[in-house]
C-alpha cells in the first residue's frame, strides 16, 4: 500500500516538473488572457465570492473590517460598523425581509470610510427603531433600493458624514431621514412618506446645520414634506404634496434653492396650508410649479429670489406670494405668479424690499396689493401689465420708489384698481416716481410748451399719463426754440367747444385755465428770425389767386400773412375760432356741417378708439376729400396747422357747400 503510494506521488511530481517546462500560453484557452495584476482569475473570483452571512438572533454583530456581508433575512440585532481599517470599503446586500431588530438602531455607523448597503427589493421593517445612524464624519454611506418602514422613531439619521440614497422606499410617522450637525445626505429618487397626523414631522428634516439634496424625488406627507431649522436644503425638480393642513416646505433660519431637475421641472402642492412657509430664511427659486388652495401659496417672512418657475394660487380669497417681515430683500427677476384674488400682497416690509424686475403676472384680481405705507421698486426691466391696488388709497399716495436711473417709469404699464384713482407719474429733482391720482379727468397735451398740475404730490409737469381731474388748475408755458419769437397761444378743447384761459400778469407766455371735461391740446405759435410757412395738413389744395399771392408773399413777411389770412377771415369766417392742430382742424369744419355721419368709420393708429367724435370728424373729412390720408395708418392729431392752412380748408368746404 505504502509502495502504490510512493509511486502515485512521484508520477504527480513528474507530472508538475514537465508542465513546468511548457510555455504559460500553452495552458490558455484561445482568445483568453492572463490578468494585468498577474493573480489568476479564479483566485479573484475567489476573493469577490467571499461573502460573510451576518446572523440573526444576535443583539450585537460588530463589522470590524472590511469585505462583503449580506443579510438573508429575518430577526437581527444591532449591526455595529466600527472599523479597526477605514480604507477598505464593507459592502452590505440585503438578501431577505427584516421583519424587526433586536436592538436600535438595524445599522450604527460609527467608525468607517465607504459603505455600500444594496437593497435588492426587500421590506426593511423596523418597527419602534431605527434603520440607521450615522456618526462619523469620515464615513461614505450610499443606499440602494429597497423598501424601509419604522413607526414612532425616524429611519435614517445623519449627525456627520455623508449619506446617498438611490431609489428608495421609505414610510414613516417620524422623520425619514433627519440631518444634523455637520451630516450631508443626497437622495436620487425614490419615494417618501409621512402618514401621521399625530406627530408634528415631515419625511425629510434638516437642523442645526445639516445639509439636504433632493434630486427628482417624489415625496407625499399628512403634514410637512421638508422641515428646516438652521440648515440648508437644495431641491431639483421632483413631486411634492402636502396632504393635510401643514406646509410643503416649513423653514426657519434656513436656506432653501429650487432648481429644475434633470428629468422633472418640479411640482410642488399643498392643499391646507402654504406651499412654502419662509421664516427669517432665504429662498431662491429657479423653477417648477407652486400651487396651494389656503390663504397664500408662499407665506414669507424672510428673503425670497424668483427668476423662474409659477407660483398659483386657487383660493377666491387668497394670495400668491404673501410678503412681510424686516428678514431680507424679496427679488422677483422672472416667473409667473397667478392668483385669484392677489398675485402679491406685502403687507409690512420695514426696512426690506421687494423688486420687480421681469415676473409675468395672471389671472388675478390685483397683480400687486400694497398694504398701508408700503412701495415697490419696479425696474425698467418689467415690461408687462401689472393692476395695482393699495389699503390706504388717497390722490398722491406714492407707489413706487423714486429712482434715479433714466426716465423709464412712465412707460411702465401700471393700472390702479381703487377706484376713482390712476396711477399718475411725477419727476422732480432728478427723481422719478408713479403715484396715485384721480381718474375723473383727462389729459393735457403740449406743444412747444410745458403744462404742470397738482394732482395730489405738488405741482408736476404733466405728461400725457397723466389724467387731470376736471376743474384742477393747469399752468402752461411756453417753450419755444431760442432766438424765436412768441407769436400766440393755440388752446383747442377735444369737443370742440371754446376754452377759457387767462395770460400771466407780465408774461405772455404763461397761461391758466381750469380743466373742462375733456382733452386739452396746448401749442405755443411762434416764428424764427426767417420763417418760413409750411402746410403741415400736406397736399395741394386748389385755392384762389388771393390765398395764393398771399401764401407766396407771406414766405417773406409774417405781417402780410396775418393780414391775408385776417382780411379771409373777417369776410368768410367772422366768429370762428382757429384751430392749431389737425385734430381742431377736423372736428371744427365737420362740426359746422352739421356732424355728418362718415360712410366708414376709420380707425387711426395714434387716436384712441373710444374718441368716436374725433374719428368720425377725420373719417369724413378724408371722404370729402378735405383733409389726406396718411399711409401709415395714423392722423396726426397734434400736427400743427397754420391759419392759412384753415382758411384753405375752410374755402374748399364753403366752395362745395358742406359749411355756410
Amino acid at each position: 500500500m505504502r509502495k502504490k503510494s510512493m509511486r502515485f506521488i512521484s508520477a504527480a511530481l513528474a507530472a508538475c516538473m514537465m508542465a513546468s517546462t511548457l510555455p504559460v500560453g500553452a495552458f490558455a484557452l484561445e482568445g483568453d488572457t492572463a490578468p494585468e495584476s498577474g493573480v489568476s482569475t479564479q483566485a479573484e473570483e475567489t476573493v469577490a465570492e467571499t461573502v460573510t452571512t451576518i446572523p440573526t438572533e444576535t443583539k450585537v454583530y460588530t463589522i470590524a473590517e472590511g469585505g462583503n456581508y449580506e443579510l438573508l433575512g429575518g430577526n437581527y440585532g444591532r449591526i455595529e460598523i466600527n472599523m479597526t481599517d477605514t480604507t477598505k470599503p464593507v459592502n452590505i446586500t440585503i438578501k431577505g425581509n427584516v421583519a424587526e431588530t433586536l436592538d436600535d438602531p438595524l445599522f450604527n455607523v460609527t467608525n468607517a470610510g465607504v459603505v455600500n448597503i444594496v437593497n435588492e427589493g426587500y421590506d426593511v421593517d423596523c418597527s419602534g427603531k431605527h434603520v440607521m445612524y450615522e456618526r462619523d464624519a469620515e464615513a461614505q454611506v450610499t443606499i440602494t433600493g429597497g423598501q424601509y418602514k419604522s413607526t414612532s422613531l425616524n429611519i435614517i439619521m445623519v449627525h456627520a458624514g455623508t449619506l446617498t440614497v438611490n431609489d428608495a422606499k421609505m414610510e414613516s410617522d417620524c422623520y425619514s431621514i433627519y440631518v444634523g450637525s455637520s451630516g450631508v445626505a443626497t437622495v436620487n429618487g425614490g419615494e417618501y412618506t409621512y402618514s401621521s397626523t399625530a406627530n408634528d414631522r415631515s419625511a425629510f428634516y434638516g437642523e442645526a446645520g445639516g445639509t439636504i439634496t433632493l434630486n427628482n424625488v417624489t415625496a407625499n406627507s399628512t403634514g410637512t414634506v421638508l422641515k428646516l431649522a438652521n440648515s440648508t436644503a437644495i431641491v431639483n425638480g421632483g413631486n411634492f404634496k402636502s396632504t393635510g393642513s401643514k406646509s410643503c416646505f416649513d423653514l426657519r433660519a434656513s436656506n432653501l434653492t429650487i432648481n429644475e431637475g434633470p428629468t422633472t421641472a418640479g411640482s410642488f402642492e399643498s392643499e391646507g396650508a402654504s406651499c412654502i412657509r419662509n421664516n427669517w430664511s432665504r429662498v431662491e427659486i429657479n423653477g417648477g410649479t407652486f400651487t396651494s388652495g389656503a390663504e397664500s401659496t408662499i407665506y414669507n417672512r424672510g428673503g425670497l429670489r424668483m427668476t423662474s418657475g409659477t407660483v398659483a394660487n386657487t383660493n377666491a380669497d387668497g394670495i400668491a406670494i404673501d410678503i412681510s417681515g424686516n428678514y431680507g430683500d424679496i427679488k422677483l427677476i422672472g416667473g409667473t405668479i397667478k392668483g385669484i384674488k392677489d398675485g402679491i400682497y406685502v403687507r409690512d416690509l420695514g426696512s426690506s424690499e421687494v423688486t420687480l424686475q421681469q415676473v409675468t403676472f395672471e389671472g388675478s384680481q390685483n397683480d400687486i396689493h400694497l398694504g398701508k405705507g408700503q412701495q415697490i421698486n419696479i425696474k425698467k426691466t418689467f415690461t408687462g401689465k401689472a393692476k395695482i391696488r393699495v389699503d390706504d388709497a388717497v390722490a398722491g399716495r406714492r407707489i413706487t420708489q423714486e429712482n434715479d436711473d433714466a426716465r423709464y417709469q412712465k412707460d411702465l404699464n401700471l393700472v390702479s384698481n381703487n377706484e376713482g384713482y390712476i396711477v399718475g407719474y411725477k419727476r422732480e429733482d432728478g427723481v422719478e416716481y408713479r403715484y396715485l391720482a384721480d381718474a375723473n379727468g383727462n389729459a393735457v397735451s403740449t406743444q412747444d410748451a410745458k403744462a404742470t398740475a397738482n394732482l395730489g404730490a405738488g405741482a408736476q409737469q404733466l405728461d400725457t399719463t397723466d389724467v387731470v381731474p376736471e376743474g384742477r388748475d393747469v399752468t402752461v408755458t411756453a417753450d419755444i426754440p431760442a432766438g424765436a419769437e412768441f407769436l400766440e397761444w393755440s388752446v383747442v378743447r377735444a369737443d370742440g367747444e371754446a376754452l377759457d384761459w387767462t395770460p400771466a400778469e407780465d408774461d405772455s407766455q404763461t397761461i391758466t385755465f381750469k380743466m373742462p371735461g375733456c382733452n386739452v391740446t396746448v401749442a405755443a405759435l411762434y416764428q424764427n428770425n426767417t420763417p418760413g410757412l409750411v402746410n403741415p395738413g400736406g397736399g395741394d389744395d386748389p385755392v384762389t389767386e388771393f390765398f395764393e399771392a398771399a401764401a407766396v408773399t407771406g414766405v417773406a413777411a409774417w405781417g402780410l400773412y396775418e393780414t391775408a389770412t385776417g382780411i379771409y377771415r373777417v369776410l368768410n369766417m367772422r366768429g370762428i375760432p382757429m384751430p392749431s392742430n389737425r385734430a381742431g382742424l377736423a372736428t371744427l369744419i365737420w362740426k359746422k356741417a352739421g356732424q355728418p355721419e362718415p360712410q366708414t368709420l376709420k380707425t387711426y393708429s395714434d387716436v384712441d378708439e373710444s374718441d368716436i367724435y374725433l374719428r368720425k370728424a377725420a373719417s369724413w373729412m378724408e371722404e370729402q376729400g378735405l383733409m389726406e390720408a396718411r399711409d401709415d395708418g395714423s392722423f396726426k392729431p397734434y400736427g400743427y396747422v397754420t391759419k392759412l392752412r384753415t382758411c384753405f380748408v375752410w374755402d374748399m368746404a364753403r366752395d362745395r357747400g358742406l359749411v355756410g
